[in-house]
């Protein structure tokens, strides 16, 4: 049975403090938009290199990051029966994607929060805990603090020797998410980010021209949704942007994005759900080789998406 589409609201946001009624579970997969591909190949190549480039995925030298253990989302701020549609909706995108989820009842890694006032939230968060931001650059910083995006969020990860040898690092990983009023964070609970100081060196016991030493997991992910600025999305897509940003190593961009539920915001936005293009990228993003350089994977993201059905190169 499909469930009904709930649309994000103040009212909705509300709900947290009372009883919702009860929703109808969704259908194991979720709807995904197919995206029209352009009949000028040189122009739909451009289109998908715009596309994983605007993502801000293996943007850099660097390899991507992803997550190694199954994720685990938690969503905070509202009512229980509408954090289960979240967390579900998640999942299944998870699941289409080819991503490990943990069982229920596990130990959140993905944090969703949902506030009236995201930036007093960000605010409150650098005062009382400044440490869990410290990893973050002045810009990303500056973004989350005072910025107006419905949607923001960050990372916590950590670099590990491509043979699976962890670095050495002092940062204390978390258990347990605790749910919040959606307008307070905790000090350090799992399920929301934290940034260490520990110092981080790698291990690596092979020599190769093809991989690189080290590679990169994602380990604590923060999303936080401003309600007001979300206001008239359905929750089904606002969860799904969630997951997109979660489950990617994604960057904020002042560029459209045409081609992605990413583009949610945009103003001529007609994607409510992933398309094509963000399935596409998820499922290589866990699929290919991790320790490869950053440019060799963007490479990888956009051959899958212009060829969906090929199998991927340089595969280990």
């Amino acid at each position: 049975m499909k469930r009904k589409t709930m649309f994000l609201t103040a009212a909705v946001f509300m709900l947290a403090l009372g009883h919702a009624p009860s929703i109808a579970q969704s259908e194991p997969k979720p709807e995904i938009h197919v995206i029209a591909p352009a009949a000028n190949p040189a122009e739909l190549r451009k289109q998908v290199n715009d596309y994983v480039r605007r993502t801000g995925i293996a943007n850099s030298s660097d390899p991507v990051a992803r997550w190694l253990e199954p994720v685990c989302p938690k969503v905070v701020g509202i009512n229980a029966d509408h954090a289960q549609i979240v967390e579900q909706r998640m999942r299944e995108i998870a699941q289409v994607s080819g991503i490990k989820t943990a069982p229920p009842g596990c130990q959140g890694n993905i944090a969703v929060t949902f506030t009236n006032d995201a930036r007093a939230l960000m605010r409150q968060l650098a005062k009382k805990a400044p440490n869990r931001l410290a990893g973050l650059t002045p810009v990303q910083r500056d973004q989350l603090l005072t910025g107006d995006a419905p949607i923001r969020w960050w990372y916590n990860s950590r670099s590990q020797g491509a043979d699976g040898m962890k670095t050495a690092n002092s940062d204390s990983l978390l258990a347990g998410a605790q749910a919040t009023d959606g307008t307070t964070f905790g000090t350090g609970n799992g399920g929301q980010s934290a940034v260490g100081h520990g110092n981080e060196t790698v291990q690596a016991y092979r020599s190769t021209i093809i991989g690189t030493l080290a590679v990169r997991g994602l380990l604590k992910a923060t999303v936080v949704i401003d309600v007001k600025l979300a206001q008239g999305r359905s929750l089904d897509a606002v969860a799904a942007y969630a997951a997109m940003v979660a489950f990617a190593e994604t960057t904020p961009t002042s560029q459209p994005m045409p081609n992605s539920i990413l583009g949610m915001f945009d103003a001529d936005n007609v994607y409510t759900n992933p398309t094509d293009w963000d399935i596409a990228l998820l499922r290589t993003l866990y699929s290919m080789p991790h320790a490869r350089a950053g440019w060799k994977q963007r490479r990888m993201l956009v051959s899958a998406i212009l060829n969906p059905s090929a199998p991927g190169e340089d595969q280990d």
